[in-house]
């Protein structure tokens, strides 16, 4: 590793979004880099707003001085001098000769060290206490570098979420993992490029179009939708390198070949292949859907950094081939959350021979949060699930589409929908919510309003679509009909 490149806990965040991350913000163009706003990195880190004022209801703590900040040497001699006082420091600087990290919460604990009748234990402040390998490996971190400072290691490190909610978990049983993943970050580093791949994550980074280009550029079997980097290694040591060699692979050689693998996932991989191959969709089965009286296409925008559902839009339908009319309940501000909702309720009380379509899992999750946090008749929480179809399981289940990932905008887009503003995604509407809230500026709450009804007019074309498709004679291709 370069002598002036230190270890950092970004290091890891970014090696679990993309490994390349790392690479190309040292080696590659930086003319081809997509700026990220401040905003959007926060969400994407599962980080909330004013963490600081956050953590402060639940925490009393020390700050460095801002301009402190601007070397880190001193920073780090400005914590250091915080601890031998035993203070509790938000975003303290820790070094060590390479690794450098900043956790949000350095809090003193009783116990010796060699500080004093204290040690320290390190926090991070997250929307939500999930445990993945990105929340967990920085902590470790954090706290491989205490225990060269304060001579002895934490034995726990733990999340808070923004209610004061705390989740911990033993150092030691991830120190074996989090020195493999070191290795290879410091390999990245170093100059050693990692292989291609190409995953949803990508999308975060700002070098998502280098990571398209470099699995493009080799066909690379990555491309296959919802393969991950363990399938990937698996293909290889069976010489299945790209979309080509897994489409022509022997579908029963595979299945020997991997037998920890369900066959309908070696099914759907090879399929993806072929269809990737020719451009093609391959239909599976035809799609069912109620007869009903009233259609509701439904979509929600949140913001995770204040943990807010600012607005729920429908479109409403009169059967399959009526009027469609779009409505909204919006949030003007963090404070009407409780007041949309129950205009939200309202609305679906009075429904009747309906059914609500949604695309993936979120608009349910959302459901479930509000009637939780706000309450909600038992009759219309489940009137609800019962009347709400995923489109996104219908999507997977029925049809094999040419494209890499199947988000709502990516398969929309395939079937000819096009959304006012080509570059806008939930992050961007939680950025204009923001804005709006910032400056009071309709045109960025209309913005926000226009990106839900394109959302919900683009899970309409979905549904109709899905609906006329059904699987030809030709049997050229694999498909899974059990």
């Amino acid at each position: 590793m370069p002598e002036t490149q230190k270890l950092t806990s970004a290091h890891f965040y970014k090696f679990f979004q993309c490994p390349h991350w790392i690479w190309y913000d040292i080696y590659a163009d930086s003319s081809k880099k997509r700026e990220i706003s401040p905003l959007l990195d926060i969400i994407y880190k599962g980080k909330a707003q004013d963490g600081a004022k956050q953590l402060g209801a639940h925490k009393k703590f020390e700050e460095l001085k801002p301009e402190q900040y601007r070397d880190l040497e001193e920073a780090y001699m400005a914590t250091l001098d915080l601890m031998r006082q035993g203070k509790n420091i938000y975003h303290g600087v820790l070094m060590t000769e390479d690794w450098v990290g900043m956790p949000d919460l350095l809090e003193a604990r009783p116990g010796k060290s060699s500080l004093g009748n204290f040690h320290y234990v390190v926090y991070d402040v997250q929307r939500t206490l999930e445990l993945r390998d990105e929340q967990k490996f920085p902590l470790v971190f954090y706290s491989l570098i205490l225990e060269k400072i304060q001579g002895v290691r934490p034995k726990e490190a733990y999340i808070i979420d923004p209610n004061g909610n705390e989740r911990s978990f033993l150092v030691d049983d991830f120190v074996d993992q989090f020195h493999m993943t070191r290795a290879d970050i410091e390999r990245i580093l170093a100059g050693e490029k990692p292989a291609p791949f190409l995953k949803s994550s990508c999308k975060r980074t700002p070098w998502y179009s280098l990571c398209l280009e470099g699995a493009e550029g080799c066909n690379d079997v990555s491309l296959i939708y919802r393969l991950s980097q363990a399938d990937q290694r698996r293909l290889y040591g069976l010489g299945i390198h790209t979309v080509s060699d897994l489409a022509a692979a022997d579908s029963e050689e595979l299945r020997a070949n991997l037998e920890d693998w369900q066959y309908d996932k070696i099914v759907r991989f090879q399929n993806q292949a072929k269809v990737l191959l020719s451009g093609q969709p391959l239909i599976l089965r035809k799609s069912a859907f109620p007869e009903v009286a009233t259609e509701i296409f439904f979509d929600i925008e949140s913001d995770p950094t204040r943990d807010v559902d600012y607005l729920l839009g429908m479109l409403v339908r009169s059967g399959s081939a009526g009027d469609a009319t779009y409505e909204k309940v919006l949030a003007e501000s963090p404070g009407d959350e409780q007041k949309i909702w129950h205009a939200f309720l309202d609305k679906l009380a009075g429904w009747e021979d309906f059914a609500i379509y949604h695309y993936a899992f979120y608009e349910r999750m959302v459901f479930d949060r509000l009637a939780l946090r706000y309450g909600a008749p038992s009759a219309l929480s489940q009137k609800f699930h019962e009347h709400a179809i995923d489109l996104h399981q219908k999507t997977v289940d029925s049809v094999v589409l040419p494209l890499y990932f199947y988000t709502l905008k990516d398969v929309a887009k395939y079937i000819g929908y096009a959304w006012a503003d080509p570059d806008a995604g939930g992050a961007e509407s939680v950025s204009w919510y923001d804005q709006w809230l910032a400056t009071g500026d309709r045109t960025h709450l209309e913005r926000v309003v226009r990106y839900n009804e394109d959302d919900v007019r683009a899970t309409m074309l979905l549904k109709d679509w899905l609906s006329q498709q059904k699987p030809t004679k030709s049997r050229e291709v694999l498909e899974d009909e059990r």
